[in-house]
């Protein structure tokens, strides 16, 4: 398999006539004001809702002071003591939730990286019914979630489902594997969103990959390196920026997914499935304990910015490094 791609014309790009200067014009003689109206959409969507979030997160607030929730007992920080320790009722704690989430993410993303790579390199060349291979690829991902889910959730079903009669017809597994609750969730839960979202990274690996010169290619050919040497020495380094912004954004979807183990599970959900945003989920609209609720979404949100600020930490050293 040549990894070496057949470069592909492209047409030129008009010319852009220079902007004219006037009133209303700002840095690079930019018209700033029209930022406004998504600044201020911004504002009203995320900002003010992620406000509230935080005030409720320190109140009592659940099904009896809702009415009158901007004078709801002030509860401080025994919310978020209570979703570290405790978490809901019918649920695990945020902790547990939390290590749920984290190996959910970090395994799946694990799994879909190589399986990205390897489809992309597949259509990386010219070749008779490319274009049919790569539009068979994407319908994974273009498929909604819930829709995804309810495919799973019919295949994992005990006895009748298909999983369970392939694993019990090669003598596999046993066909009472109850892939919907007990410790196999988990696994069912990890497979179904690696066949749902490995194409992501094989998009962003495609891109990079028509993106680097051929130039390079003719340079290893010249070298006398083979196709394993090219993919290790050649490809892989041009990749890393793309490949690490496309591992922490992954990662970061499937810590946040919902729709996927709501779907597939219901609520309760099993301890091993319950991931922190089920958890909230079921906190605060089947609970009613929209305080608690509050703090395990401030947590998670927290916990989200994370590796996106270390990212850009390391992006930024690079182009330091680099200049």
């Amino acid at each position: 398999m040549s990894i070496q791609p057949v470069p592909e014309t492209v047409p030129a790009a008009p010319i852009a006539s220079k902007p004219q200067s006037g009133k209303g014009a700002a840095v690079g003689k930019r018209p700033m004001w029209l930022m406004w109206p998504s600044i201020l959409l911004l504002v009203v969507i995320i900002g003010i809702p992620f406000l509230i979030a935080v005030y409720i997160s320190f109140l009592n607030l659940d099904q009896y002071t809702l009415r009158s929730w901007i004078h709801a007992p002030w509860a401080g920080l025994s919310n978020y003591i209570t979703a570290l320790t405790a978490g809901n009722v019918v649920g695990a704690s945020a902790l547990v939730s939390l290590g749920v989430s984290l190996a959910f993410s970090l395994l799946t993303t694990l799994l879909i990286t190589p399986i990205g790579i390897l489809a992309a390199l597949t259509v990386n060349t010219q070749y008779r019914g490319r274009t049919i291979i790569r539009a068979l690829y994407l319908i994974p991902y273009v498929m909604p979630t819930f829709v995804t889910a309810l495919v799973w959730r019919m295949m994992f079903l005990n006895r009748t489902g298909l999983v369970d009669r392939l694993l019990a017809g090669l003598h596999l597994a046993d066909i009472n594997m109850y892939w919907l609750l007990g410790p196999n969730s988990f696994w069912a839960m990890v497979i179904a969103d690696v066949w749902a979202s490995w194409a992501f990274v094989y998009i962003m690996v495609l891109a990079g990959l028509q993106s680097i010169s051929s130039e390079v290619y003719e340079a290893a050919d010249v070298d006398g390196a083979n196709a394993w040497q090219k993919l290790v020495n050649v490809v892989l380094p041009q990749l890393r920026h793309i490949l690490g912004l496309a591992l922490l954004l992954s990662t970061l979807n499937h810590f946040n997914n919902f729709t996927l183990p709501f779907v597939l599970f219901g609520t309760p959900p099993p301890i091993q499935a319950d991931v922190l945003p089920l958890n909230i989920f079921v906190s605060s609209f089947q609970l009613f304990n929209f305080g608690l609720g509050g703090a395990m979404a401030v947590i998670t949100l927290i916990i989200m910015l994370i590796p996106g600020f270390m990212y850009i930490r390391v992006l930024r050293l690079g182009e330091v490094s680099a200049a």
